[in-house]
């Protein structure tokens, strides 16, 4: 994988979506209708989310080794992965809540409606915490973040993967807290160098949301429908955003643990924010600086605009 062809699997991800929702949108104008049911429609997000970036994959001859970096992490790893996704919470819950002023709070509204369809709570975990998380992490901190980390910027690869991450929501809501948890996922995963820090973060944030979702709906039934003022969301922010200063410090400490825990685990911590140019002793005996290359491709821009284009036209119209 290179960061090209990471920028061409994004893209393809968006037009794949916007294909299916225009098929979708022409059938139901012409009369007709679609009904998928909760797993189904799952497994076609999912799949739309994962394939492309496997097709250009193996396309390309990429090693899976270099995309499913499933490396053996110690069992106090995956302890310290867990304390860390909860010192983290207050700061996505922060984010989520500052996104609410400028837009719906769509997690919820796809919550109410997968439960409304009655579905037990084992399928709903199975689907949201296990499914989704996997398919996920695969494309986005496997396949994406692959190639882009090829570029040596590590820092900036891990960012783009989360702005990528949050885009494929494709609303600023949950576009908001995706980015910061992408970006969260992206520095675990390359400082262990295993995808299972990732899709274990991933799994608690999912779970998490489903077991909400499941006791809202049974000790208050009438919360998704209920309407927050501007200062009553101000007043969450301000909680949370208080909580997080202390939370994401005892994070930072995590992060540190978790690196001090694995085997290189520093040494790629440090070069996350160290990254510099290469440098080589040429035959004339000179020393020359082989720049690396960048992480911003023309592909990735186009998927970019892509899903913000979307994004602006579907606000639009819901105004």
């Amino acid at each position: 994988m290179t960061p090209v062809r990471s920028g061409i699997a994004f893209t393809l991800i968006m037009l794949i979506f916007l294909g299916v929702s225009f098929l979708v949108s022409i059938s139901a104008w012409n009369g007709g209708s679609v009904s998928l049911s909760l797993f189904q429609n799952i497994i076609l997000s999912e799949s739309i989310v994962l394939l492309p970036g496997l097709i250009i994959a193996t396309v390309c001859g990429s090693e899976v080794g270099e995309i499913f970096r499933f490396r053996k992490i110690k069992f106090s790893t995956c302890v310290f992965v867990v304390i860390f996704m909860v010192c983290i919470e207050p700061l996505v819950s922060a984010v989520n809540a500052i996104s609410l002023l400028f837009s719906d709070n769509a997690a919820a509204g796809i919550a109410k409606e997968y439960i409304n369809e009655d579905s037990s709570f084992a399928a709903v975990a199975l689907v949201m915490a296990v499914i989704g998380p996997l398919a996920e992490e695969l494309s986005f901190r496997g396949v994406i973040y692959a190639g882009l980390r090829k570029s040596g910027r590590l820092l900036s690869a891990i960012i783009l993967q989360a702005l990528l991450f949050g885009l494929m929501h494709l609303n600023l809501n949950q576009m908001s807290y995706a980015f910061v948890l992408g970006v969260a996922f992206g520095i675990l995963d390359e400082v262990t160098g295993s995808l299972w820090p990732g899709m274990i973060g991933h799994f608690m944030i999912n779970l998490g949301g489903v077991v909400g979702a499941f006791l809202l709906e049974k000790y208050m039934p009438d919360a998704y429908d209920s309407t927050f003022s501007r200062e009553d969301i101000l007043y969450t922010f301000a909680f949370y955003a208080i909580l997080a200063i202390l939370f994401t410090t005892l994070a930072v400490f995590m992060l540190k643990l978790i690196a001090k825990n694995e085997p290189g685990g520093q040494f790629r911590l440090y070069r996350i924010f160290h990254a510099k140019d290469l440098k080589v002793i040429t035959s004339d005996g000179r020393t020359a600086v082989v720049k690396r290359p960048p992480v911003w491709t023309v592909p990735m821009v186009i998927g970019i605009i892509i899903a913000v284009a979307e994004m602006g036209i579907t606000a639009v119209l819901q105004m």
